[in-house]
């Protein structure tokens, strides 16, 4: 007898094919494009649906259900439902809106989840299961990366307690293995080393085990996910698994349980039509998000402020990195504010709606102030200053920040202070100048800066931040901050300065 598994990770809210940048424009990629190889697949196999985790952030689809919990189903639960998924399992994600809305997200759901390694309220939201085929037994193990703390709104961890990824999924292939002939693990983490050589790709902070987890004895399959990257590998005699995000691919494997012979195929989204009847009954619900996009916020005072090539747009200072940081240090009183720019913001026309406001800032973080020595200061600038490299005399992306996964997101630009970057310098020695209204920083000067709560909990290994002192924490979502902004004083004139210098 033989089993065929289709994966789906990451899909980040992406139902149906569009990416919300504009009303009816239709996209190669989406869980309705998925649905129609589901359905064919159905046909002729013994079909085993999962999905890995990250499935409910991402689009003004899911941000738009989040705020009417009240009258809306979670859409991902409802096409898991309507698609008949056997398993799913939670991703840091998931976690972004809190308590009530992840709880919510699991009642939902008609398929079991599979996630072990945390506790809600003392609880173990999830367990391993076990599906039998005739006389022969699979185990499917879910975890999460426990890196989650490390990132998230302490306020939406409350009551949640991690054990750690890698020990989570050891204890349980040790638990099952001789009851079963096949396990099956599914992790929402990625490799943290090159499968074909073993050597890491990336700090080995424990945000990414699945490289390590191959190595436990009697662990046949691992899906993986988290990192965005597309992959077929057999490591230690593991088959290992991960696709890309937004529902741009997904991934079938087929295991003769008779023989033991396993293999695994990406297959591209964008090769299927898209299941017009998976979309019927969100119809309606599309059309509010759409027209609650189309809605006006606010406007700019001297024309617009769009992204035409972000490399750019990081390596001067765009001048929607000095709006977000007005904005944030607006709301916050500091002294400072450091901002990103996300993977694909487009920034601002002259007069803008929630649809780009939404597509600019993408993520559902607060504001948190930290009280900052000019120390922590000058580390956290040569931290970020890591983005850039030189290629001949080009200044250009650090390779780590291009691949395995695109981490753009990871170089802040801080207004409040002016500094220059020399890139040809080494490491840890690039910030050449860092002067406060033209006067030098000094190492015990103090300064409170505000960031999102993504850095402030030190996401992207910012440790500096993470383990200042913590003046402030403004439980408002940052695109409301925006909102807000833009309604106390449009037509708003932004502050931009040219602050910061990155030279080859």
């Amino acid at each position: 007898m033989k089993v065929k598994i289709l994966a789906t990770t990451d899909v980040h809210g992406n139902i149906f094919p569009t990416n919300y940048t504009a009303r009816n424009n239709v996209e190669s990629f989406g869980l309705a494009r998925i649905a129609t190889a589901i359905k064919t697949l159905k046909k002729d196999n013994n079909l085993i649906l999962v999905d890995n985790g990250d499935a409910f952030q991402g689009t003004p689809l899911l941000t738009y259900a989040h705020q009417h919990t009240d009258t809306i189903v979670n859409p991902m639960a409802h096409v898991f439902n309507r698609l008949d998924y056997d398993f799913i399992n939670l991703g840091n994600h998931d976690f972004n809106y809190g308590q009530e809305v992840l709880e919510k997200f699991i009642r939902e759901n008609n398929a079991t989840l599979l996630t072990s390694n945390l506790t809600i309220n003392k609880r173990i939201p999830g367990a391993t299961q076990i599906m039998a085929y005739g006389d022969k037994k699979i185990a499917f193990i879910g975890v999460v990366t426990h890196y989650i703390p490390n990132w998230e709104r302490p306020a939406h961890l409350e009551n949640i307690d991690f054990v750690q990824a890698y020990d989570q999924m050891k204890a349980e292939v040790e638990r099952v293995k001789d009851q079963v002939d096949y396990v099956i693990g599914m992790y929402h983490g990625g490799l943290e080393r090159d499968p074909l050589t073993g050597e890491p790709t990336e700090r080995l902070t424990g945000e990414n085990q699945g490289y390590e987890m191959t190595a436990i004895d009697g662990l046949d399959i691992l899906i993986t996910g988290h990192q965005h990257r597309s992959f077929v590998e057999t490591v230690n005699g593991v088959l290992v698994t991960q696709n890309t995000f937004k529902g741009q691919e997904f991934i079938t494997i087929d295991l003769d349980l008779e023989t033991g012979k396993k293999s695994a195929q990406l297959h591209k989204t964008s090769e299927y039509p898209v299941d017009e009847t998976l979309l019927e009954p969100l119809a309606e619900v599309q059309e509010a998000v759409q027209t609650w996009l189309d809605q006006p916020v606010g406007s700019l005072q001297d024309g617009p402020i769009l992204i035409d090539d972000e490399l750019d747009a990081r390596i001067h200072k765009h001048p929607i990195v000095s709006f977000l940081n007005q904005v944030q240090l607006e709301r916050s009183g500091a002294d400072i504010s450091s901002v990103a720019l996300f993977n694909g913001a487009t920034g601002f026309n002259q007069s803008i709606s929630m649809r780009e406001l939404v597509s600019t800032y993408l993520y559902p973080n607060t504001l948190v102030v930290k009280r900052m020595t000019g120390k922590a200061l000058r580390e956290m600038i040569e931290f970020s200053a890591h983005y850039f490299t030189l290629d001949g005399d080009q200044i250009v992306p650090s390779p780590e920040f291009v691949s395995p996964k695109p981490q753009h997101y990871n170089y802040d630009m801080l207004d409040g202070v002016e500094y220059t970057l020399k890139i040809s310098n080494p490491r840890g020695q690039r910030l050449v100048s860092l002067t406060r209204n033209g006067v030098e920083v000094c190492d015990d000067d103090t300064f409170d800066l505000v960031t999102n709560n993504y850095r402030a909990m030190g996401g992207g290994n910012y440790t500096m931040v993470a383990q200042a002192p913590t003046v402030q924490d403004i439980q408002e979502e940052m695109v409301d901050t925006i909102m807000n902004y833009f309604v106390k004083y449009s037509p708003v004139k932004v502050k931009h300065t040219k602050n910061i210098h990155v030279i080859a």
